[in-house]
């Protein structure tokens, strides 16, 4: 995983802080090597908090507001100022049709021509993550015109990890010593995310989890992904 001024990425998150959670540490990177880096939100990340019928309820709203906000500040951070929310009700993707978001992706591989793609592995608990993943891999279908050549999964600590069997096994180890400070910087934006530890969605979670995916890689800290394709084109 090589990153440069040409590298345009792409990245498919179904909640805000999923960015964060699950390749923050290798944006940062990505950004210092002048890559350019987008981001769309498929869904709003709090409805489900509330009771069923009440995802469009005024305090509902009022919450999703407030996760758009620490989105942006955590965003700042990251150094990313192209993105996209979206507001499909939170753990309910399963309601909608995949097409839409099929489709929605397939507009953005049109406009924007991105080469690397990050997205939700398939392995997890959260189905709007699963969700996205398969209407990545369905929208990014290899085609002679396609900009797309490297593809990668990325865990989201909690969701991801509380697989137990068949669960997310990586391939691809980023090295994020230098990173992890601010990954975690940004994190502390989405104060109603995190919780203390042991829940793993707290600072020592994802240092811990960082610490764990190094151990892997011979490395301090890592961030981990699964290639899901790679295309070498001339």
């Amino acid at each position: 995983m090589n990153f440069s001024n040409k590298s345009r990425i792409l990245v498919l998150a179904a909640h805000a802080d999923d960015e964060t959670l699950g390749c923050g540490g290798t944006l940062i990177r990505a950004i210092k090597q002048k890559s350019k880096v987008k981001i769309i939100f498929f869904g709003e990340g709090v409805s489900a908090r509330f009771d069923i019928g009440y995802e469009e309820s005024s305090k509902s709203l009022a919450a999703n507001k407030i996760r758009e906000r620490e989105a942006s500040q955590a965003l700042k951070i990251l150094k990313i100022n192209d993105y996209e929310f979206g507001y499909k009700h939170c753990t309910k993707f399963d309601k909608y049709p995949i097409s839409l978001f099929v489709k929605k992706i397939e507009e953005v591989l049109r406009t924007y021509q991105p080469n690397i793609i990050f997205t939700h592995c398939d392995k997890d608990l959260n189905l709007d993550h699963t969700v996205v993943h398969k209407a990545t891999m369905v929208a990014c279908r290899p085609s002679v015109k396609s900009s797309v050549k490297e593809i990668y999964s990325f865990e989201v600590v909690c969701s991801s990890n509380w697989v137990y069997s068949d669960k997310f096994q990586p391939n691809v180890y980023v090295d994020i010593e230098n990173t992890i400070s601010l990954k975690q910087k940004a994190f502390s934006k989405y104060k109603n995310e995190s919780k203390a530890f042991p829940f793993p969605r707290s600072r020592m979670g994802l240092d811990v989890l960082a610490k764990f995916r190094g151990m892997q890689s011979g490395l301090k800290f890592a961030e981990a992904f699964k290639m899901e394709r790679y295309i070498h084109r001339d």
